[in-house]
């Protein structure tokens, strides 16, 4: 950006009593960070970036070389409700700060280069269409140590203080109010996520009885999908919590009752057009779409281990809750990996579901894999046979990830410094579950 294009916005913001810039990055895992600086600062940060102690993020960077810089995308700016001075918040990539080149291990810019070398083989774009299955409740609480271990959740549809029309097991899909009675909320959440530059298709109560929801965003070019998923989260949480909810994206938070999934719609696309309609062949799909299908499902279970990187995410992958628990495909599917939904009518945004992740997962590495997957199956003609069983917990997937993870290298997306370091930090999160007692551990054998 032009020195003088940065100085006049800078006096935009101030002129439009901006006091604060908030720098909002993702880590390797997916979680938020950010830093807040005075907006009489915009410019200087702009040139010289902010910067950070990479070592003090998971996955990152250790304490010997942590020194990395910030650098804020101008074009993601949106003004920020969840502060009390008026503040512009802007997404950031991070920079290594002797070569002032991306960091290797940096969401963005991994997502930027996966769409790069789409561009490079392909010459298209790859559009990205999440929809985001979160549970609202009234309270919760938990804890964990040497002596003890607990959870417990506080229902909208069962807390003391107020009184609401219950909904039956499983029978919450598109229900209406009063039983519906998030439904005000979720249009502030729809209104919110709009100023702030998102777009929605729609939202409604989904199948979970215990205040189950879903809102789906629109199609965007995959970065763009993968900023609006990322702030999404953030926008959504704090929402909640101002109105005293607790908001969660957690794949499998009640035992019994469905889980939260991230479906994610996609297709590539070229002057308007979704290439994987081909109205000449079986239900429309194109030799390019069905390889592009062949290569996701042959990489399926590698791909779980960025899709759906936490312990409890294996926990919602099971049968009887319109979870996937094989590597297929079917029309109109919902229990398998990849949907092709039969209600689009104009076949031209033809389009595929794939219904394995959940927000565990970083968006810009878990859509940047599934595209190098989809593509891995153009190049080599994968046919779309493969139905292999999914993994039933994340070591399983880390160990996937381990046999099958060239496909990631092509065009540089990924490098081998990347997946060994994320495999060690998911395996650490494996083993510190897998090493504690289970609640209902004690119900099996406390007595014997």
């Amino acid at each position: 950006m032009k020195k003088h294009n940065i100085s006049s916005l800078k006096k935009k913001m101030i002129g439009n009593a901006v006091k604060f810039i908030d720098l909002k990055y993702c880590t390797l895992i997916g979680n938020l960070n950010h830093i807040t600086i005075p907006v009489e600062r915009f410019e200087e940060i702009l040139i010289e970036g902010v910067g950070v102690d990479g070592s003090s993020l998971p996955g990152y960077k250790g304490v010997q070389k942590g020194d990395m810089l910030l650098f804020p995308d101008v074009g993601t700016g949106f003004i920020d409700s969840f502060f009390e001075q008026k503040t512009i918040s802007f997404l950031c990539s991070v920079y290594l700060p002797d070569k002032l080149i991306p960091y290797e291990r940096d969401s963005r810019n991994i997502a930027r280069k996966a769409t790069q070398y789409l561009r490079k083989i392909l010459n298209t774009t790859a559009f990205f269409q999440p929809e985001l299955e979160f549970y609202i409740f009234d309270k919760c609480v938990h804890g964990e140590g040497t002596g003890y271990s607990y959870y417990r959740i506080g229902l909208e549809n069962g807390s003391e203080t107020s009184v609401n029309y219950p909904i039956r097991f499983k029978g919450g899909y598109h229900i209406g109010p009063p039983e519906d009675h998030s439904v005000n909320l979720r249009n502030e959440m729809v209104r919110l996520l709009s100023h702030c530059g998102i777009k929605s298709k729609y939202h409604h109560h989904e199948v979970g009885s215990r205040g189950q929801m879903e809102i789906e965003l629109l199609l965007e070019p995959l970065v763009k999908s993968a900023d609006n998923l990322f702030l999404a989260k953030y926008l959504l949480k704090s929402l909640a919590q101002r109105h005293n909810k607790w908001l969660t994206f957690m794949p499998k938070p009640f035992f019994g009752e469905p889980g939260n999934g991230l479906h994610i719609h996609q297709h590539l696309k070229e002057k308007g057009r979704s290439l994987f309609y081909d109205p000449k062949s079986k239900n429309s799909l194109s030799e390019l779409c069905l390889k592009y299908i062949g290569g996701i499902l042959l990489h399926s279970r590698a791909l779980c281990a960025f899709t759906n990187p936490s312990t409890n995410s294996y926990k919602r992958l099971i049968a009887g809750f319109e979870a996937p628990t094989y590597t297929d495909f079917a029309l109109g599917s919902r229990t398998s990996a990849i949907r092709v939904p039969a209600y689009i009518r104009n076949k031209k945004e033809l389009d595929i579901e794939y219904r394995i992740p959940d927000a565990t997962s970083n968006p810009y590495l878990a859509m940047s894999a599934i595209l190098l997957a989809g593509l891995d199956g153009v190049e080599n003609n994968v046919k779309p046979d493969k139905k292999e069983q999914l993994p039933t917990n994340s070591y399983e997937a880390i160990n996937a990830l381990k046999e099958d993870h060239k496909f990631l290298l092509k065009g540089d997306v990924f490098n081998n410094n990347l997946i060994e370091r994320w495999i060690e930090v998911k395996t650490k999160e494996f083993e510190e579950v897998h090493l504690r007692p289970h609640p209902y551990e004690f119900n099996l054998y406390l007595g014997v």
